[in-house]
């Protein structure tokens, strides 16, 4: 098949043939360089490389064909950037939110579902503004401007959402490379080549003036970003995740090429030398790289070595359980503890348990829950619990001496690094404790930002938790009954 149909070929389509061999490649070069970032685990070159390497890209493809006025393409991407930035600022928090899947949630949570898709159909009509804002002035070529737009908006939306990340370190040394590669393939090839055909696409279509092929274009943009919305959703593995986001970039260069084929674009006679586009693309996604790790290694704090004595923090002590409300199970098979009213927490009563969302601070969500055991171990039905809704979890620790309602069980700590439709990642941090007696088993399980304690943050000395809500879950976790009678 000839590059000039390819999937990958009709990204540059006013270029001839040959000359689109060295933005292609180009594209190769930029695998490569996040390849070894993601295996390295240099997470802020991978991060600042992968967020702008298609951008620098599409920069040496429009000064090639002249699509448009110089003036047309930064006023273009002014707007692009600022609605990319504005809209990572402010869905940030919508998305930090939805991570924080409770373990005993069997019903579909119709809100999280909301915002699952929502943010990934408010991000494609965002990114779709550029080529509809411009599609009246003249010369400019429908697929440039609307594709150009669409990869500066998906640039400043991600440099956004990832920024903090930054300040975590210029090596990712806790993270598995296999996340880190995943994040990579999603953010710096799949999303990124997905964006610049869609917006390519709504472009052409905007640009011939046809209203039916420009409102069909726009309907595959929003169905193919719902996909992701409710990929992100289901609680499957980050490869599936990935292989999604592969698909739909496929489907999007494919509607692409096949808009292409009915407008049937001349290719601009121009003279590209592939010794300068690649010799150009590499220096600047190098700089970009070097430039994200500097960033990184200036924002990331000195948390310093915590010597005791005589800095070895204050006691833990919390408000007495005796003044707080008693949750009694449906079927009388236990009861427990669980924070008021006029507390940071906000309390929602199951049949089954208690779920409880810590609103101040760093946010999170507490679960106090029973089920049966069905002669399974504590082990087993945290394992069980974790696999079902963290499928990527890797255990960090296990408890030594866990208890709950202070009987004998099992806890363990483990990481998750969750995504969001647009393949952003954190780090989440999960601890989970359960204890079996007369085959019923009681559930404790707290979830939320990873923060490691510092002498300015938690009690003031090290903790293996480094999860703000463990500080007041300990309180809980022993206030459990059996049957409504203390152990």
């Amino acid at each position: 098949m000839r590059l000039r149909n390819s999937l990958l070929g009709s990204l540059f389509p006013d270029l001839p043939r040959r000359a689109r061999v060295p933005f292609v490649v180009a594209l190769g070069v930029l695998v490569a360089l996040l390849a070894v970032s993601g295996l390295l685990r240099w997470q802020a070159a991978m991060i600042s490389a992968g967020s702008l390497g298609l951008t620098l890209l599409f920069v040496l493809y429009l000064r090639a064909v002249a699509a448009a006025p110089a003036r047309v393409l930064v006023w273009c991407a002014v707007l692009a950037a600022g609605l990319g930035a504005g809209w990572g600022l402010l869905s940030g928090a919508l998305v930090a939110q939805s991570h924080d899947v409770g373990l005993s949630v069997t019903e579909t949570d119709d809100e999280r579902l909301l915002v699952s898709i929502g943010i990934p159909l408010g991000s494609a009509l965002l990114m779709l503004m550029p080529a509809l804002v411009f599609r009246a002035l003249r010369p400019v070529q429908g697929y440039a401007i609307g594709a150009w737009g669409a990869v500066v908006f998906t640039a400043a939306a991600t440099l956004v959402r990832l920024a903090p990340q930054f300040t975590t370190g210029v090596v990712a040394d806790e993270r598995p490379a296999a996340a880190l590669l995943v994040q990579a393939a999603i953010q710096g090839v799949a999303l990124p080549l997905t964006a610049a055909a869609l917006g390519g696409l709504v472009g052409i279509t905007v640009a011939s003036r046809k209203r039916g092929p420009a409102v069909a274009s726009v309907l595959v943009a929003l169905a193919l970003f719902a996909v992701m919305g409710v990929t992100e959703f289901l609680p499957m593995l980050h490869g599936l995740h990935l292989v999604v986001h592969v698909l739909l970039a496929v489907v999007a260069l494919w509607a692409l090429g096949v808009a292409q084929r009915a407008v049937v674009p001349e290719p601009v006679s121009t003279e590209v030398s592939s010794v300068r586009v690649l010799a150009t693309f590499t220096v600047a996604v190098a700089v970009v790289a070097a430039a994200g790790s500097a960033v990184s290694l200036v924002t990331t704090p000195d948390l310093g070595r915590i010597v005791c004595p005589p800095d070895c923090g204050r006691p833990p002590i919390g408000e007495p359980i005796e003044s707080n409300p008693r949750f009694y199970a449906e079927d009388g098979a236990f009861s427990v503890q669980y924070p008021g009213p006029g507390s940071a927490y906000e309390a929602t009563l199951h049949p089954d348990g208690v779920e409880v969302e810590f609103t101040g601070g760093d946010t999170g969500t507490l679960e106090l829950f029973g089920m049966p055991a069905e002669n399974r171990s504590p082990k087993q039905i945290a394992d069980e619990l974790i696999d079902a809704y963290y499928p990527d979890a890797t255990t960090e620790y296990e408890i030594p001496n866990a208890m709950v309602g202070y009987q004998p069980g099992y806890g363990v700590v483990a990481d998750d690094y969750p995504q969001d439709a647009n393949g952003s990642f954190t780090r989440l941090r999960l601890i989970v404790m359960v204890a079996v007696r007369d085959d019923y088993a009681l559930v404790a399980a707290a979830a939320g930002p990873y923060r490691e304690f510092t002498q300015d943050f938690g009690t003031g000395h090290p903790s293996g938790a480094n999860l703000q809500l463990a500080m007041d879950m300990g309180k809980y976790v022993n206030s459990f009954r059996w049957g409504g009678v203390s152990v």
